[in-house]
C-alpha cells in the first residue's frame, strides 16, 4: 500500500506544480499584455505631442531635445533612402550595360555565322563595317559610332 500512497502523493505534487505553473504563465501573459498596452499608450502620447511640435508649439528644453533627435533620425532615414535609390539606379545601369554588351556579342556572333555560311556556300560577301576606334559593328550609312561616339571613317 505504501507504494500506491507514494504514487498518489507524487501525482498530487505534479498536479499542484502544473496548476501553479499554468497560473504563473497566465499571469505572466497578462503582465506582458499590460506592458504592451502601456507602450501603446506611450506611443499615443508621443504622437499627440509630436503633432503639436510639428505645428510649432514649444515645449520644455528636454522635450525639445527629444524632438530634435527625432528630426535628426528622420533626416538620417531620408539620406539612407536616397542611398538605396542611388544603389538601385547604379545596379539598373550596370544591368542595362550588360544587356547591351550581350546583344552586341550576339549580333557579332550572328554576323560571323552568316559570314561563315557565305564562305561555305562560296558566296563573296562584303566585309562588315566596324568602328576604327572601338571595333563596334556599324550600320550602313551610320555617321557616328553608337558605342564610342567617334565619327565613322569612310
Amino acid at each position: 500500500m505504501a507504494f500506491f500512497d507514494r504514487l498518489n502523493e507524487m501525482a498530487k505534487t505534479v498536479s499542484e506544480k502544473t496548476n501553479d505553473s499554468l497560473e504563473i504563465n497566465k499571469l505572466i501573459g497578462e503582465i506582458n499584455l499590460t506592458k504592451g498596452n502601456i507602450q501603446s499608450f506611450q506611443r499615443e502620447l508621443g504622437e499627440h505631442f509630436w503633432a503639436k511640435f510639428v505645428t510649432g508649439e514649444q515645449f520644455d528644453e528636454e522635450a525639445m531635445m527629444i524632438c530634435d533627435k527625432i528630426v535628426a533620425a528622420q533626416d538620417k532615414i531620408h539620406g539612407m533612402e536616397a542611398q538605396i535609390a542611388q544603389i538601385k539606379a547604379e545596379g539598373e545601369a550596370r544591368k542595362a550595360e550588360r544587356e547591351a554588351e550581350r546583344a552586341e556579342r550576339k549580333a557579332a556572333e550572328k554576323a560571323a555565322e552568316a559570314e561563315q555560311a557565305a564562305e561555305r556556300a562560296g558566296i563573296e560577301k562584303e566585309p562588315v563595317p566596324v568602328c576604327a576606334e572601338c571595333g563596334a559593328v556599324l550600320a550602313e550609312g551610320q555617321k557616328f559610332c553608337g558605342e564610342c561616339g567617334k565619327p565613322v571613317e569612310k
